[in-house]
């Protein structure tokens, strides 16, 4: 009898969601960011299917390219809450799956200005 043949390797799938639903979380939690850019609905955008999703995730071999649309206030410091994106995403992302992160873009889609 050989029993390495029997048995399979167990494996463990995590759902782009999860991802997204993770990287969402961290970049909350960055001073002076909105959120993320919520899509436009649109004639042509239902036409052509785009893909509008404020996070989108590339998986490539086992590791993940993510890019991210955000809104930010005007008092937001960009190009310092983007690298806190970028590392936060990163390190929430390999803690919580154990998904190597190559990439994080970030694309500031809007900016909303307060009223003083």
């Amino acid at each position: 009898m050989n029993k390495g043949s029997d048995l399979k390797a167990d494996s463990v799938k995590i759902s782009e969601d999860v991802i997204a639903k993770i990287t969402e979380a961290a970049v909350n939690n960055v001073e002076g960011v909105r959120g993320l850019a919520v899509p436009k609905k649109s004639f042509l955008s239902a036409i052509f299917r785009a893909s509008k999703d404020p996070v989108s995730i590339r998986m490539n071999c086992g590791s993940a390219e993510i890019s991210i649309k955000i809104v930010v206030s005007d008092s937001c410091k960009v190009k310092s809450a983007a690298e806190k994106i970028q590392k936060q995403v990163k390190e929430d992302v390999q803690n919580m799956t154990g998904i190597a992160v190559t990439k994080v873009n970030v694309f500031v889609k809007d900016i909303i200005f307060e009223k003083e």
